[in-house]
C-alpha cells in the first residue's frame, strides 16, 4: 500500500519535473530539473525494486545516479564556459 502511493508520487513528481524541463524559463532552471529527474528516476527505480523484490534494478539505479551526476556536472560546466573538456 505505502508503496504503491510512493510510486504514484513518484510519477506525479516526474511529469512535474519533466514540464520543467522543457518549458523552463532559464537553463539554470532546466539543468536543476534535469538532475531532480535523474534523481527522480533513481528512486523510483529502487521503490519498483524493493515492490517486485528484483535487486539487480539496484545497480541499474546506481547507474542512472552516476549518470546523472555526470551529465549535470557536464550540462553546467558547458554553460558556464561554453565547453566540457580543454
Amino acid at each position: 500500500m505505502v508503496i504503491d502511493i510512493a510510486i504514484v508520487s513518484l510519477a506525479i513528481s516526474g511529469a512535474l519535473a519533466t514540464y520543467r524541463v522543457l518549458r523552463g524559463p532559464t537553463w539554470g532552471d532546466r539543468v536543476t530539473a534535469f538532475d531532480y529527474l535523474t534523481v527522480n528516476l533513481a528512486v523510483m527505480v529502487v521503490v519498483v525494486a524493493l515492490r517486485t523484490g528484483f535487486t539487480p534494478l539496484l545497480d541499474a539505479a546506481l547507474i542512472i545516479s552516476i549518470l546523472g551526476f555526470l551529465s549535470t556536472v557536464a550540462l553546467a560546466r558547458y554553460l558556464l564556459r561554453g565547453r566540457v573538456m580543454r
